[in-house]
């Protein structure tokens, strides 16, 4: 099953690509605008050779680093980085690196200056270096001290600082905005769209042949064409509606003269003349044809009461009453189980009356001769009707409400 398209899944995911894209964007824009900050490389070179720090069985620290390894590989990526690690309290050389093997002593030059990372010659000058220093304590006391001087940056170093800068702070800060957009994304669509779910909930409550329309006072603008298109579209339906039922009501009120006429004629036949039998039965069921399209025409108009206050068990017996004759007539009883007492409801006595008619010719109607039609009313007022004739068949249980 094909999955429809969801106008809250639609606009939240472009207001969050919109939050995502617009702090992306201005994250990496302020980022550029800043100076490069190399101390992120450094600061990971001397990670890398702190966890190689071992404490030697003379209780001094050590560092052992392979000639040919990953770090050195490193080491030589950086632009002219001469690097040196001491053991602060007696200034051995635990491990050194020279870009070029001819100026170790621009490290010994700046050993003793305090912690931190600095531009040496000024940034504006073409052979502008930068400093890096730091102290690394560890848990037997001893401390080693981390020197480098490493040149200006390179295409790699803009790389590298603009992936630690994404790792370290812009990453987590476009990540909360991200997650934040869609929140809010998700609440402002909702928010926006419950006057669509309100209108929505409106238009399921509208009833068959309802004057009611849709209430388009809270919607907004960009959907009020739309609600006005469905009030006028409802409009027209009721209008031809009423001009069906007016048709329906005049047709057969029409049809009353004609069939009244043929039926005084066909009476006064004499009673063996050929066909009359089946000619009366034919104006009889034309009668109670006309009869119920008045009555549908008059329900459907609203002309008739929902809220009579009824006894229903009266009104069963007299149905049952008005039908005893045929019954008797045609070799059929007709048997009541009923409560002993009123069964108060509230409805259309007319209606009722036809319904439970309806049921109760029926059932005559498919009753073999000599059969009984049970008719049982229930305490919750519920009315059934049983007979013994031939069931519905392969007839579609939806059929059986359709009109006429």
């Amino acid at each position: 099953m094909t999955r429809r398209p969801s106008l809250v899944r639609a606009l939240t995911l472009r207001f969050a690509l919109v939050a995502f894209l617009g702090t992306s964007v201005a994250t990496l824009t302020y980022a550029l605008l800043k100076p490069v900050e190399l101390e992120y490389e450094l600061d990971d070179i001397a990670r890398e050779l702190v966890e190689r720090v071992v404490v030697g069985e003379d209780g001094r620290p050590a560092l052992v680093v392979e000639p040919d390894g990953p770090l050195i590989d490193w080491l030589r990526e950086v632009n002219a980085l001469h690097l040196k690690v001491y053991d602060r309290r007696d200034g051995r050389v635990l491990f050194a690196f020279d870009h070029d093997r001819g100026n170790s002593a621009s490290v010994d030059a700046i050993r003793s200056w305090p912690p931190g990372f600095f531009v040496l010659g000024g940034i504006k000058t073409p052979e502008h270096e930068y400093g890096f220093i730091d102290d690394i304590a560890f848990d037997d006391g001893s401390v080693v001290r981390i020197v480098a001087r490493r040149g200006p940056p390179e295409g790699r170093d803009y790389l590298y600082w603009m992936i630690s800068e994404l790792e370290v702070e812009l990453g987590p800060l476009i990540a909360v905005v991200t997650v934040v957009g869609i929140l809010l994304a998700v609440f402002t669509v909702r928010r926006g769209l419950a006057p669509l779910a309100a209108i929505s909930r409106q238009a399921a409550a509208l009833e068959p042949g309802s004057a009611r329309r849709l209430d388009d006072r809270a919607v907004p603008e960009e959907v009020l064409p739309l609600v006005e298109a469905v009030n006028r579209a409802l409009d027209r339906l009721q209008d031809a509606f009423a001009q069906q039922r007016r048709f329906t009501a005049v047709a057969a009120h029409e049809l009353r003269t004609p069939l009244a006429a043929l039926r005084a004629r066909l009476d006064g036949l004499p009673v063996d003349f050929e066909g009359r039998a089946e000619l009366l039965a034919t104006i009889e069921r034309m009668a109670r044809l006309v009869d119920q399209l008045l009555a549908v025409a008059r329900l459907e108009s609203g002309q008739l009461s929902t809220d009579e206050p009824l006894d229903l068990r009266e009104l069963v017996r007299s149905v049952i009453a008005e039908r005893a004759p045929r019954a008797l007539a045609e070799d059929r009883d007709l048997a009541l189980e009923a409560p002993a007492h009123p069964l108060r409801i509230r409805g259309s006595r007319d209606a009722l009356e036809r319904a439970v008619g309806n049921l109760l010719d029926n059932a005559l109607r498919h009753s073999p001769p000599g059969g009984t039609v049970e008719v049982r009313l229930g305490e919750d007022g519920m009315v059934e009707v049983l007979d013994r004739g031939p069931g519905f068949g392969e007839v579609p249980p939806t059929e059986l409400f359709r009109p006429f």
